[in-house]
Formats: C-alpha cells, structure tokens, sequence
C-alpha cells in the first residue's frame, strides 16, 4: 500500500490491496494485509457483489463489497500495520 493512495471515488486514504482467489468454492475480496498465523474459524475472504463491472479503454475492474464487513475482517485478521493506518486499534 503506498501512503497517501485516494480511492478513486470517494477519495479517502483508506484504499486496501487485496485479490481475487481464482480457486475454492468462496469468491470474494482477500486483503494482502492480514497476519500471517492466526487461528481463527473464519474465512479470510469478504464476499462480493454479483455486480462487477470493467473499463474496456484502461482495464479497470471493480466491484461492490460491504465497507463494515472489510474493516470487521481487519479488525479481527489484519496485522497491526494495517489496524494501525486504518484506526482499528483497540481503544480507538
């Protein structure tokens, strides 16, 4: 993640890398940032909307997913470095 990166629609700091696992049964949005040896029972993937869409100029992508259930996976799997710049710390 490089500082300072605005989402291209709302413009906030708060942009997440992440893919798109192409194998499995569950299809949705894998944060880059999470710990790397957690136990937890859930799955590390926030699931999409079925809307997608595409830029056939430039080859942008993207998708809808709900923003609180990707802050609520960070919170629980992601590495202090990204609850830190996002404000998911306890006490916060």
């Amino acid at each position: 993640m490089a500082d300072g990166e605005q989402c291209p629609r709302c413009g906030k700091e708060l942009v997440v890398h992440g893919s798109f696992p192409s194998r499995g049964l569950r299809f949705g949005f894998r944060p880059e940032e999470l710990r790397l040896f957690s136990l937890s029972f859930q799955f590390p993937e926030v699931p999409l909307s079925r809307s997608m869409a595409a830029c056939a100029a430039c080859g942008l992508v993207w998708a809808q997913l709900d923003a609180a259930a990707l802050r609520q996976k960070l919170y629980d799997l992601g590495n202090a470095d990204v609850r830190r710049r996002l404000g998911l710390l306890e006490g916060e």
